[in-house]
């Protein structure tokens, strides 16, 4: 694997950094460490922050969560930071986490996904 993440837990949301390069192998391997993250932290707030991950375009579903078991991430309240040019490919993975029982949104900067995390309430 040759990415890495960085975590933070402040005010209730775990915060996910990931860099480096991924394949879907990878993704899957991410998405799984940020779940085991929330539980170990006992949040379901989480906002994965993409933005320095190179050659990702493949693995959005795996990093966004939107694959996998839905009992991990019910109830979760995800928000995804990435650049504006691949906005449009979240549509897909937001009816997917919703299909799972989450919410997931796309931003392009940080501050608006923390403010509709903490907003989101429970």
């Amino acid at each position: 694997m040759a990415c890495l993440i960085n975590y933070a837990v402040r005010d209730g949301l775990l915060r996910a950094e990931i860099r480096g390069k991924s394949t879907c192998q990878d993704a899957a391997w991410i998405a799984r460490d940020i779940v085991k993250q929330t539980a170990e932290q006992a949040v379901r707030r989480v906002l994965i922050d993409v933005r320095r991950l190179a050659e990702r375009l493949g693995t959005l579903g795996p990093l966004s969560m939107a694959m996998g078991d839905p009992g991990d991430v019910y109830g979760y309240r995800v928000a995804v930071v990435d650049v504006k040019e691949y906005d449009a490919y979240y549509a897909r993975h937001e009816a997917a986490a919703r299909d799972r029982g989450y919410a997931l949104r796309c931003f392009t900067n940080s501050a608006d996904a923390r403010s509709w995390l903490l907003g989101a309430g429970g």
